[in-house]
């Protein structure tokens, strides 16, 4: 998959940074490196020729289980937990959700009818920060997709798919380039780079509480 070069990467990266907290892009990548650890070591126990697709399955359903724990610890709501089906979360205007890439082949993330839609959503990105026609309106951006790239390119010990690099990406509409990729951390070091003044649009302000008279029936907060 091909890298689009966009006229304004800069204003693609402030974009992200406004709608999705630091600290939810840290868990998501705690959580990728997590449940493929998690998912190697239990499938080390199978034999040989059982072991890549043992892994396979095993390391998807931990690391989709931990990824969804980390959106969930943030406020994105993730899509239920079922089977193969990706988990989906929202962060501003973003969804998120997760995709393995086998050594750097990137054809294979276009198989997935889900995955189409959901990079349909970023037709309003590309049309504002990339193809920039003077002569077109620009669409009010309401709403895109980030991918959170799992790069699968080394073998552990045990001969199992090993997870090496997570990164950031929006995709083109058409899943035949990218808007914006990045690695995670080079990503990260932009949160003290950039000018970040503005909250995310999904932090809540939070006001401060109010001592409360006790009564007879009042339990306290558990």
């Amino acid at each position: 998959m091909s890298a689009v070069p966009a006229s304004g990467p800069k204003e693609l990266e402030r974009l992200i940074i406004k709608n999705v907290p630091r600290d939810a892009l840290m868990a998501c990548e705690d959580a990728y490196y997590g449940g493929d650890t998690k998912g190697r070591l239990h499938s080390a126990a199978f034999e040989l020729g059982h072991r890549p697709s043992a892994a396979g399955q095993v390391k998807h359903f931990f690391t989709n289980e931990a990824f969804h724990e980390a959106l969930q610890a943030h406020g994105a709501e993730p899509s239920p937990l079922r089977g193969t089906r990706l988990v989906v979360g929202r962060l501003g205007i973003f969804n998120i959700a997760r995709l393995n890439v086998p050594g750097y082949k990137w054809v294979r993330m276009r198989r997935s009818a889900t995955r189409k839609k959901l990079a349909e959503l970023n037709e309003a990105i590309e049309s504002k920060y990339v193809q920039g026609d003077l002569f077109a309106v620009a669409r009010e951006v309401s709403g895109g997709t980030l991918f959170i790239l799992g790069v699968v390119d080394g073998l552990d010990s045990n001969g199992i798919a090993q997870l090496t690099q997570v990164m950031v990406a929006l995709p083109a509409p058409d899943m035949k380039s990218w808007l914006y990729i990045s690695t995670m951390v080079e990503f990260l070091k932009l949160y003290d780079q950039l000018d970040t003044t503005v909250q995310p649009d999904n932090a809540v302000p939070r006001l401060k509480k109010q001592p409360q008279k006790k009564t007879g029936d009042d339990q306290g907060n558990q």
